[in-house]
């Protein structure tokens, strides 16, 4: 009887426990539908200029679309800067590369998607070609930016100011992001992507050994290493040690000593060597990497010695370069009573030492000896000339011009430049009067312009001084 007691107890409990268990899974297998949110995407990466409005309408997809809402978030280095569906702001971070999240969470159930943004944001004013030029009595830099857009004065709009002088010249500084715009009467260095002034002479050339206005155009240049840079002013050499970022600015050396009167020109050459002309005494001089000893270039043999030229050097432009960009041919335009001259230095089989290269007479080229201005490819062996309106092509090889171009007459050819990275394109800068002009001209199999014309003309500016390409140090 008690057995049957315990039977019928564990019987009971069994069926409790059953019917328990029973009601629990009923109730698991009554499920709510969720609304699934997507955000679908196809472009995630976006590539801006400073002060443009960056714009993402993200694409969103939804399960069940009725009856749900959503709260958005914009984050960036875990700061929110917006929380709209949609992203709309200006850009005011510096260039460089970001990561933005974007995070949709419903309000329903609290279930949230995830999507990251890579934001590349170059400089407003990113590459082109710097053109200086004075119009309305005042010295000005304009920018053809790549895209034909063209700011007329960005300088003075970036700093609510005039920047008077006579306007010689512009050279970039490439390492960081910065750039020298020399006017006769001062120096100036501003930042490269929004063009804030940086300093003046007082911060950059506080030690000119020559009174002011410049007698002659300054030239700027950072060695091969990146690591020095030089000032050639008024025949004098100025150096410095390169910072790594725009902010980063210390004040030039004094006149490095010596019995010298520089041309206007910096020869970076291999890593630790630096060259300069001194047409006091005809002669190549150099400095080693962070020295400050300017001396005279040791004698060599070849085409010519480099510590006795005996010529006067009128004009210089860059040929080719190695791999690594480091050992660098220079050429130039040399001048005795003969006439004019092409000379060269280049480097040995090992790319370690200097040696002098070409060095000819300029025959069968008319009107050579009125050239005044050069430029010089560096893929082949062509040079490029200009005499008043007229633009003539040297071949190095078979020393020998042809005329390949005349402009209007009463137009004047001021600075001719060749886009470095290609030698495909020559950018030239001509006066009618007061009035500049810019074209660019395709450069064709045979160094001559494309279709007998130019590709692109642009106009609007001064007087032009010099074209430089923006963001090129050499």
């Amino acid at each position: 009887m008690m057995y049957l007691k315990h039977i019928f107890k564990l019987s009971m409990i069994a069926a409790i426990m059953l019917t328990f268990a029973c009601s629990k899974d009923n109730n698991l297998s009554k499920y709510e539908p969720i609304n699934d949110i997507k955000i679908t995407d196809a472009t995630t990466s976006f590539t801006i200029p400073q002060l443009d409005s960056l714009i993402i309408t993200p694409t969103l997809t939804e399960t069940m679309p009725e009856g749900d809402s959503f709260t958005y978030s914009w984050t960036m280095d875990s700061k929110v800067i917006a929380q709209s569906k949609n992203l709309r702001i200006k850009v005011t971070l510096s260039p460089g590369t970001y990561l933005i999240t974007y995070k949709v969470t419903s309000n329903k159930n609290g279930i949230y998607a995830l999507q990251r943004y890579t934001i590349v944001v170059n400089g407003v004013y990113p590459n082109g070609w710097y053109i200086v030029n004075s119009k309305d009595g005042k010295g000005r830099v304009s920018l053809i930016r790549s895209d034909d857009v063209i700011f007329e004065n960005p300088m003075e709009v970036a700093n609510n100011k005039t920047y008077p002088g006579k306007p010689l010249a512009l050279y970039n500084f490439g390492k960081g992001g910065f750039f020298y715009y020399f006017t006769d009467q001062n120096v100036y260095r501003f930042n490269m992507n929004d063009w804030l002034e940086l300093g003046d002479k007082s911060s950059i050339l506080p030690n000119l050994a020559t009174p002011l206005p410049f007698k002659s155009t300054p030239v700027f240049i950072l060695n091969a290493s990146r690591f020095d840079q030089f000032i050639v002013a008024d025949g004098g050499l100025y150096a410095g040690i390169s910072g790594s970022t725009s902010e980063d600015i210390s004040p030039f050396s004094q006149r490095i000593p010596g019995d010298y009167d520089l041309f206007p020109g910096v020869f970076p050459n291999t890593y630790d060597i630096t060259y300069f002309y001194d047409n006091a005494n005809m002669r190549f001089m150099r400095m080693g990497i962070f020295s400050r000893i300017l001396e005279d270039a040791p004698g060599t043999t070849g085409s010519f010695d480099m510590a006795n030229v005996g010529r006067k050097m009128i004009a210089h432009d860059r040929g080719i370069s190695t791999l690594f960009g480091e050992e660098i041919e220079w050429y130039f335009i040399m001048e005795d009573n003969n006439g004019r001259y092409l000379m060269s230095l280049t480097y040995d089989e090992n790319f370690f030492n200097t040696k002098p290269g070409v060095n000819q007479k300029m025959v069968n080229s008319p009107e050579i000896a009125s050239a005044t201005n050069f430029a010089t490819s560096s893929i082949v062996k062509q040079l490029y000339y200009t005499v008043g309106n007229r633009v003539y092509l040297y071949d190095i090889i078979g020393n020998s011009s042809r005329l390949i171009y005349t402009f209007p007459a009463g137009y004047v050819i001021k600075d001719i430049e060749l886009l470095r990275s290609t030698s495909k394109q020559l950018v030239i800068g001509v006066n009618n009067g007061s009035v500049g002009e810019v074209y660019y001209f395709d450069i064709d199999i045979r160094g001559e312009f494309s279709n007998n014309t130019y590709a692109k003309k642009f106009t609007g500016f001064g007087e032009i001084v010099q074209v430089a390409q923006a963001r090129q140090n050499l």
